[in-house]
C-alpha cells in the first residue's frame, strides 16, 4: 500500500490532500495533471505520462467534456487496483489544461507576454521526466468580458546560468487587470487556468548534476479582510531539476 501511495503521489505534480480510506476506495479526492488516451465506445483511459500509471474511468460524475481534451486537471477517487500500475477511478471534476512552450525573453517583448498580476492556486510543480512545469493559476479579469487573457512562462535567458534557470510567470490582461484600471472592485472576478509548460529547450547543453529552477511572479496584496488590493507584491520560489550524471 505504501508503495502505491508513493508512486501516485510522485506522479502528480500538484496534489491536494488525500486520505487512505480503507478497502474501497483506496484514496479519495486526488487532484492532478494527466493525459487523456484510449478513447473508445466503452470508456476512456487517463494516463500519467512520466510514471506509466493508468486510470480507467469506472464512474464519471462529470459532463463528459474532458473526453475532447488531450490533457486535463482532474479530481477523482481511486477505487481499486486492477493490474500493475492500473486503477479504476470515479472521476468527479476536470478542467482542460493548456500546453505551451516557454517564451525566451530575448526573443519577445512585454507587449506580448504582459505584466499584469498573476498567481497560483497552490504552487507550481515540475515533472522531471518530461521536463515540464505544471501550474494551476489565477488572475483577475472583468466580469462577462470577452477579451482573451493569456498566461506565459518567460525564460530569462540573459540572466540564467548553467547552475540556475530563471523563469517569470506573466499575464497579459489587455488592460483589464485589476491593478491597472479604475473600474470598481465589484466589476472584477478571479479566474483560473491550468497550464503545462515545456522547458526542455532551456536546459544548457551538456548540463549534469542538478540545476536550480527559479519561478517569479507578481500578485496582489490582500487586506485584513482577505480582499485583494491594487498593490502588487513580488514572489519567488525555487525547485531543483536533477539530471543524469
Amino acid at each position: 500500500m505504501r508503495r502505491i501511495l508513493a508512486i501516485l503521489a510522485a506522479a502528480f505534480c500538484l496534489t491536494a490532500c488525500f486520505e487512505d480510506s480503507g478497502d474501497d476506495p483506496l484514496y479519495t479526492n486526488f487532484y492532478g495533471f494527466a493525459d487523456v488516451s484510449g478513447l473508445d465506445l466503452t470508456g476512456a483511459r487517463i494516463s500519467i505520462r512520466s510514471e506509466g500509471i493508468f486510470f480507467n474511468v469506472a464512474e464519471d460524475k462529470t459532463d463528459g467534456a474532458w473526453r475532447k481534451e488531450k490533457r486535463i486537471f482532474l479530481q477523482c477517487d481511486v477505487l481499486r487496483q486492477t493490474a500493475d500500475n492500473t486503477y479504476d477511478i470515479c472521476l468527479k471534476q476536470t478542467r482542460p489544461v493548456i500546453e505551451k512552450d516557454v517564451i525566451f525573453k530575448s526573443q519577445s517583448s512585454e507587449d506580448v507576454y504582459g505584466n499584469d498580476a498573476v498567481s497560483f492556486d497552490q504552487d507550481w510543480g515540475m515533472d522531471v521526466q518530461t521536463r515540464t512545469i505544471n501550474m494551476a493559476c489565477r488572475y483577475t479579469a472583468l466580469q462577462k468580458s470577452t477579451t482573451p487573457h493569456t498566461l506565459n512562462l518567460v525564460f530569462d535567458d540573459s540572466r540564467s546560468t548553467t547552475d540556475t534557470l530563471f523563469f517569470e510567470l506573466r499575464h497579459q490582461g489587455a488592460g483589464e487587470s485589476y491593478e491597472n484600471t479604475d473600474y470598481e472592485t465589484t466589476d472584477f472576478q478571479v479566474n483560473g487556468q491550468y497550464l503545462t509548460f515545456d522547458f526542455s529547450g532551456t536546459i544548457p547543453a551538456g548540463a549534469k548534476g542538478s540545476i536550480v529552477i527559479s519561478v517569479e511572479w507578481d500578485w496582489l496584496n490582500s487586506n485584513s479582510y482577505e480582499m485583494l488590493e491594487r498593490e502588487r507584491k513580488h514572489y519567488q520560489s525555487f525547485g531543483t531539476l536533477k539530471l543524469s550524471q
